[in-house]
């Protein structure tokens, strides 16, 4: 009797674990880069802004219900089209603490393209970049929002973010 009740008490503690193993192995992050087939990306004005700066929020979501990748890091590569033609505009990392973003269904990501405001302004019609998947960047053109500046010849761009 007490081996049956110590063999049934172990069983039970180790189907918990396994239980507890099996949740919390749901909830980690993907270890696999999103590329360019996984996300959706979007670029539209924020509306929120520091003094003297303002943003575009690229908007990055799973592509299809089954995707679970990761992106980490701050888009790389970022070129800014107008008529075809390249834009003189750097784009450089603004410095933040880079964490990775598990994106899923229903889980999107961002990161900021900031500028200073009162910079000279020109409208480009796209911008293109390297999804934000570590070393191995992924590129992406994405459609700028119609008629809205982008001003200065320098850029920062922040990592994503959930």
């Amino acid at each position: 009797m007490k081996r049956t009740v110590t063999a049934l008490i172990a069983g039970g503690l180790a189907a918990g674990g396994l239980v507890l193993a099996a949740g919390a192995a749901n909830a980690m992050p993907s270890d696999t880069p999103c590329g360019a087939s996984d996300v959706h990306v979007t670029v539209a004005r924020d509306p929120s802004n520091a003094a003297g700066h303002e943003a575009y929020v690229l908007t990055y979501t799973a592509a299809s219900p089954t995707t679970n990748c990761k992106l980490e890091g701050a888009p790389t590569a970022v070129t800014f089209i107008a008529g075809g033609q390249r834009l003189p505009v750097t784009a450089t990392p603004d410095g933040s603490e880079s964490v990775p973003v598990n994106l899923r269904e229903g889980h999107p990501a961002v990161s900021r393209i900031v500028q200073r405001s009162a910079a000279a302004a020109v409208a480009p019609t796209a911008v293109t970049f390297d999804l934000p998947t570590g070393p191995y960047g992924q590129p992406v053109s994405v459609e700028w929002p119609a008629g809205a500046p982008l001003k200065g010849d320098t850029v920062r761009v922040t990592p994503v973010s959930s």
